[in-house]
């Protein structure tokens, strides 16, 4: 169970990383214009929210699931920055919405392979 649950949030991580990549310019910008300084990267945050979104992966049952599971974590946590910073755009918002329904369709595919572990 363990090992699953570390191999489901390992495999999050690094689908996720080339959408930080990608996004990281516009992220740094816009998190500069809202708090007025820059961005400040905590990795050891990040590691509590990959091994949850790794236990999340494996509550699915089909790409569907995933798919409608990754679009509503990531739509709690960007329209909840949408409704309390006045400069969050909602194109970001929507953008990383959509992302988390590709990146959870993904990793759900990717990790229903049984030949991976």
């Amino acid at each position: 169970m363990y090992t699953k649950w570390l191999f489901a949030s390992i495999l999050i991580f690094l689908l996720d990383i080339p959408w930080l990549i990608f996004q990281g310019s516009a992220s740094q910008k816009m998190v500069s214009s809202i708090q007025g300084s820059p961005l400040r990267f905590r990795a050891w945050a990040a590691i509590p929210v990959y091994i949850a979104l790794g236990y999340l992966l494996l509550q699915q049952k089909s790409v569907q699931s995933a798919a409608a599971s990754g679009v509503a974590v990531y739509a709690v946590y960007e329209f909840t920055n949408l409704a309390i910073f006045d400069k969050y755009p909602l194109s970001f918002a929507i953008q990383d919405t959509l992302w988390g329904g590709v990146l959870f369709s993904l990793a759900y595919l990717l990790f229903s392979r049984k030949a991976w572990f």
